[in-house]
């Protein structure tokens, strides 16, 4: 079988037109057509079916589609495989991960990353939305999925370690000395998720659940950050976030005893039967980071 007819089968099947894989092949439609044509003579099948407007696989196509689609996984994967044996950590590496775990990732883990590996293109993106993994639009996610999704693999990383703070103007007007002072706080709630304002509190074995309240609601934690420095109440921030804020003072630690059990967080990247140094690399450099930064996860 013909290695180049098999590509430009694949092509015209997951394009599902002649005309747009010529396109994505840079040949000719003829080409594409003769190629198409070879190969249902070496098989002697009909491999698609035709008519003046579209063109679907026949029974025989969707076969060879799916063993197509398996050829091309192993010469990628032999691909990669070669270049992590002969070359350096280098090429892009696409990374997704919720705003303020991206923000601590540029400041922790990403410089030191990239003098290490200068090679490796990193492109990121940060933000509430989740990006295909499976597909392989990106390369790794830090996400809290709670249902993963199909042909990933996800490596628990613990939970995001939230802390109750507020400005110091707040803490001296209000009593904040005992947990159960919590019932009387204004919290700053988040809008993104109802259920984030239902507060699982842990100090060593002991563990205080609450439904905060408060007539202040955002979606982001950077505008909630802002408000709490405002002195407009109390917030429920990932420690990573506000760790600066606590250093220079404009942030007080409420019942600094206790930690908020937040989010479950996962690193998450596609099912490969060989993973890139690249991604070696980078998650263990990730891992290395939270694992030596006890106070960010539980």
């Amino acid at each position: 079988m013909n290695l180049t007819y098999l590509q430009t089968f694949l092509v015209v099947a997951e394009e599902g037109s002649f005309t747009k894989a010529a396109e994505i092949l840079d040949v000719s439609k003829g080409l594409v057509s003769r190629h198409v044509q070879k190969l249902e003579e070496a098989l002697n099948s009909r491999l698609f079916h035709r008519t003046t407007r579209s063109i679907s696989l026949t029974e025989v196509g969707e076969e060879l589609y799916t063993k197509a689609k398996q050829i091309q996984l192993l010469a990628t994967e032999a691909e990669m495989r070669v270049k992590d044996i002969t070359q350096e950590v280098t090429g892009d590496l696409k990374v997704t991960a919720p705003i303020e775990f991206g923000r601590a990732l540029c400041r922790h883990v990403i410089p030191s990353f990239r003098k290490q590996y200068p090679k490796v293109d990193l492109v990121f993106d940060f933000g509430p939305i989740k990006k295909k993994i499976e597909s392989g639009d990106f390369d790794v996610a830090f996400r809290a999925y709670d249902e993963l999704p199909n042909d990933v693999i996800a490596k628990d990383l613990g939970f995001i370690r939230n802390v109750l703070v507020c400005s110091a103007n707040y803490a001296k007007a209000n009593k904040l000395a005992a947990i159960e002072d919590i019932h009387q706080c204004a919290f700053i709630l988040n809008s993104q998720n109802e259920r984030w304002n239902q507060l699982e509190l842990i100090k060593g074995e002991q563990k205080y659940n609450v439904e905060v309240t408060g007539s202040l609601r955002s979606n982001t934690y950077n505008s909630i950050l802002e408000l709490a420095r405002q002195g407009m109440g109390v917030a429920s921030l990932p420690y990573y976030q506000v760790e600066d804020h606590f250093n220079n003072g404009e942030l007080v630690h409420v019942f600094p005893e206790w930690s908020v059990k937040a989010h479950k967080l996962s690193l998450i990247y596609a099912q490969r039967r060989i993973t890139p140094n690249k991604l070696v690399t980078f998650n263990l450099a990730v891992t290395q980071w939270l694992k030596s930064n006890s106070l960010y996860m539980i």
